[in-house]
């Protein structure tokens, strides 16, 4: 199946961080052994610069790229203008980084998923 994660889940998974949801840790570790394809938004990436910069969290950007880049299981989406756009309906989450997140994830969902991959 196909997952969107958000900045806090993805740290969490990697930190093996006990405040991980169950439900979200098994679909984690189900993504780590290829049953999953998670999507995670370039904002996570500029979220976890953010605040790796503000000793908020104990992993860095280069750490998050080399982790995602070793997995075929694991897939950033930049943020584009359709991104964007999807956003503006996103009224039910106020943090800005949270609702690309959301609004990626609802792309994702109407796009076609070759498109998506290049297959």
């Amino acid at each position: 199946m196909e997952y969107m994660a958000d900045t806090v889940a993805i740290v969490r998974h990697l930190r093996k961080h006990p405040g991980l949801g169950a439900q979200a840790a098994q679909i984690l570790r189900d993504a780590d052994d290829g049953r999953h394809h998670i999507y995670l938004s370039a904002i996570t990436l500029m979220e976890v610069l953010y605040l790796s910069e503000a000793r908020r969290i104990d992993i860095n950007l280069d750490e998050l790229i080399q982790r995602m880049a070793r997995s075929i299981n694991y897939e950033i989406v930049p943020v584009n203008t359709d991104i964007v756009l999807a956003a503006v309906g996103v009224d039910d989450v106020p943090e800005l980084h949270d609702r690309i997140i959301v609004a990626t994830a609802r792309y994702l969902k109407r796009s076609d998923p070759h498109q998506r991959r290049g297959d």
